[in-house]
């Protein structure tokens, strides 16, 4: 089986698994239907139809649309594209990976399949498959910038309004958990010396400068995101967890506050709290959470068990250390209370 034929089959058998489900309903008359058979749409009138359905929310009828397009054009990568689209507006990431594979297949050089791909790739955890797709769209937007005679800054290409932004994010968040931070960095103002309208990459930007301790300069970036984007819950959370580090609770709580509950922001402040190891403090917050919500929030309930434990576990390993010798029962009961 070839290539185009594999993936004909394989639209093809999706498209009956959903109709055998009835999830696109049948709401055109019989007339309709009737006059509709006498003429067959063409690729273009069912990718109208797509779209039209896809703007109007109906991503079922869209999907449809688009594949009996890709069953009289099964080359037709832009159509692949769009399907791929679409499923991942139903977070069908799966079936939206193999559609993009299947695009890539036929031209290796599509950036956007490339970029789409990698970033689902990297949101599943799968970051050396993420890598090796993130890095080839960067590749392919380099090689088109250097045929159009672009201005090199760190090594890179200056961008254009061309340029498929998301690849570098994606990269840059890659390469930050991969300690590669200086290179981050690069990717991240690639970007925003074509736009600083870019709230997400300034918030990434400064959690990699808190990633190597750089405090004042991450807040910096913080604030620039918050003023683009009020909203940006990320940009908030990271904004408290820099508190967090500089022991400002005060501070940290009033910050998440912005974008979330009051008893969520003490739950998160005292788990922030623990990862430092300040358990006293982290008791604290948890409690403070059950206080305000204690019949609605179960997880401070349950980060409270931790930390209580963490603590029994702390204080049995300094008594152990200073030779003093505990009971097996007690550490039972102190491990499973």
């Amino acid at each position: 089986m070839n290539n185009r034929t594999a993936t004909l089959s394989f639209y093809l058998k999706t498209i009956i698994l959903v109709l055998t489900f009835g999830i696109f309903g049948c709401s055109t008359s019989g007339q309709n239907q009737d006059s509709a058979a006498l003429k067959t749409p063409t690729v273009e009138e069912f990718s109208k139809l797509a779209l039209t359905a896809e703007q109007k929310g109906d991503l079922e009828q869209a999907l449809f649309h688009y594949v009996k397009a890709l069953e009289m054009s099964p080359t037709d990568t832009k159509l692949l594209i769009a399907i791929a689209h679409v499923h991942e507006l139903r977070n069908d990431k799966s079936i939206a990976s193999r559609a993009y594979l299947e695009a890539l297949k036929i031209d290796p050089t599509l950036i956007l399949a490339h970029q789409n791909l990698g970033i689902i790739e990297l949101q599943d955890r799968k970051y050396k498959q993420a890598k090796i797709h993130l890095q080839q769209a960067l590749i392919l937007d380099q090689q088109r910038l250097s045929k159009l005679g672009g201005i090199k800054t760190s090594g890179y290409y200056d961008l254009d309004n061309e340029s498929l932004t998301k690849s570098y994010n994606a990269a840059g968040v890659l390469e930050d958990m991969n300690g590669n931070f200086s290179l981050a960095r690069i990717y991240y103002n690639l970007i925003l010396n074509i736009n600083e309208d870019f709230p997400n990459v300034l918030s990434n930007i400064g959690y990699s400068y808190y990633l190597t301790g750089a405090l004042s300069q991450a807040e910096n970036y913080y604030r620039k995101a918050i003023n683009q984007d009020p909203g940006l819950k990320r940009a908030w959370t990271n904004l408290g967890l820099l508190y967090v580090r500089k022991n400002q609770y005060s501070r940290a709580i009033q910050t998440l506050k912005q974008v979330m509950s009051d008893f969520e922001a003490y739950n998160d402040l005292g788990y922030f709290v623990m990862l430092d190891g300040n358990l006293d403090e982290a008791e604290y917050f948890f409690q403070k959470a059950i206080d305000i919500s204690p019949s609605y929030y179960k997880k401070a309930n349950a980060n409270l068990d931790l930390v209580r434990l963490k603590k029994r576990e702390l204080w049995l390993a300094q008594q152990e250390a200073h030779g003093v010798k505990i009971p097996q029962s007690y550490m039972k009961m102190a491990i499973l209370e």
